[in-house]
């Protein structure tokens, strides 16, 4: 009877260790991300900057702000609503020097395209500014 007790009590051990192996564990579907997907391409044309917009995911409709930059300075401001998947176009004055898109959705940046190179600062200058 005694030797009935401990090999059950061994049978009992083993399969409380190995209850998950035959209960597999499902989170479920994770949930879709929050933010749109986006393939973004900027071009130069002439005097002009056209963007082309391929939306690939979006969970749902909203205004997507577009801001153009020239070198530091915000030139002009944008926004596009985005409600299908589609490619969206749209047009931004093109001067000399080095240009910034960004793209923010929701409070939150989902893309940066560049035209040129950014200048880089003076050291003199920095060093009459009073860096040390």
């Amino acid at each position: 009877m005694r030797a009935w007790l401990w090999v059950g009590g061994w049978v009992l051990l083993l399969l409380g260790g190995c209850r998950y192996t035959f209960l597999p564990l499902d989170p479920g579907r994770p949930l879709p991300p929050e933010r749109p997907f986006v393939v973004a391409r900027l071009e130069r044309d002439g005097e002009e900057a056209h963007l082309a917009l391929r939306v690939e995911r979006l969970p749902r409709p909203g205004y997507l702000h577009l801001r153009w930059f020239r070198e530091e300075a915000l030139v002009q401001e944008k926004a596009l609503f985005l409600e299908e998947l589609r490619l969206y176009r749209v047009s931004f004055p093109l001067g000399q020097g080095y240009h910034r898109l960004v793209g923010v959705w929701e409070g939150g940046v989902i893309f940066q395209l560049d035209l040129g190179t950014p200048s880089l600062p003076d050291p003199d200058e920095e060093e009459e500014k009073g860096n040390r």
